[in-house]
C-alpha cells in the first residue's frame, strides 16, 4: 500500500499566516538578542523579579530604525519598562526601508526568564519553513499502516535564525524513525529576530511541533 501526503503542510499553513500578521505590522531584520535583552532589563524589575509589558508607537528613520518611541501602554507601572523599551527599540530595523517614515508599533514583553538564559519562543515569526518536498523526503519509508505522527523538536535559535542543538522532545509514535526524519528538517527552518508576542528569539528556546498526516492510496483497479 502507497501512501499520500494528505494534509502535510496543515500546521505549515498555520506558521505562514502567522507570519502575514508579524508583516503587516513590522518585519524585523535586526533586533536584540536574549542576552541584549537582558543587559537592558530595568534594574528594579530585576531585583523584584517581575516581567512587563510595553506597546510603543515609533517613527521609521531613513535607516528603518525606530526613533521617537512612546510607550501607548506600560503595565506595571513604576518599574522602568518604557524607558527600557525605548532604548531596546532604536537597536531594531525593519526589512523594508522603503517604509522609512512611518509609524509603527513595538510590541515589547518583559519575561524574567531572559535574565537566566532560559526564555523560550512561544509565537515565533518564521521566515524559512521546509517545502512539501522535504516533509516527504523526511518521512521514514514504512509502509506500516501509521496515518497520524506528531514530533516536538527542542532546539535553540542562533544567530541569523537558524535552529541549533535540536533534540527530539515528543515522539508519537516513538521508537520507529519519525523522531529522525524531523530532525533532518531542522535546517529548513529559520525564525526572525523577533517574536509575535515582541520578544527577541536568539538566545531562546524554541519547540516545532511537526505533524503528518497521511491517507492511504489504493491501487488502481486493474483494466479488464
Amino acid at each position: 500500500m502507497s501512501l499520500r501526503f494528505a494534509a502535510l503542510m496543515a500546521a505549515g499553513a498555520a506558521v505562514v499566516a502567522s507570519t502575514a500578521l508579524a508583516q503587516a505590522a513590522a518585519e524585523w531584520a535586526e533586533a536584540p538578542s536574549v542576552a541584549d535583552m537582558a543587559a537592558a532589563y530595568p534594574a528594579r524589575a530585576k531585583a523584584a523579579g517581575i516581567g512587563g509589558e510595553v506597546n510603543l508607537t515609533c517613527e521609521l528613520n531613513r535607516e528603518g530604525r525606530p526613533r521617537q518611541c512612546e510607550p501607548l501602554g506600560e503595565k506595571p507601572l513604576g518599574y522602568g519598562f518604557g524607558s527600557a523599551a525605548r532604548k531596546i527599540a532604536e537597536r531594531m530595523r525593519v526589512v523594508d526601508p522603503g517604509i522609512a517614515g512611518k509609524e509603527v508599533r513595538v510590541p515589547m514583553t518583559f519575561d524574567p526568564a531572559v535574565l537566566k538564559g532560559a526564555a523560550t519562543v512561544t509565537k515565533p515569526s518564521w521566515a524559512a519553513l521546509p517545502s512539501a518536498a522535504d516533509f516527504q523526503a523526511s518521512f521514514p519509508k514504512a509502509e506500516n499502516g501509521i496515518n497520524n505522527v506528531r514530533v516536538v523538536l527542542a532546539c535553540r535559535v542562533a544567530e541569523g535564525g537558524s535552529l541549533s542543538g535540536c533534540a527530539v522532545d515528543q515522539e508519537e509514535p516513538a521508537g520507529q524513525g519519525f523522531g529522525q526524519g524531523a530532525l533532518a528538517l531542522a535546517p529548513k527552518f529559520r525564525v526572525g529576530p523577533w517574536s509575535l508576542a515582541g520578544e527577541p528569539t536568539v538566545g531562546a528556546k524554541l519547540r516545532v511541533p511537526i505533524r503528518y498526516e497521511l491517507t492511504p492510496v489504493k491501487p488502481a483497479a486493474a483494466k479488464p
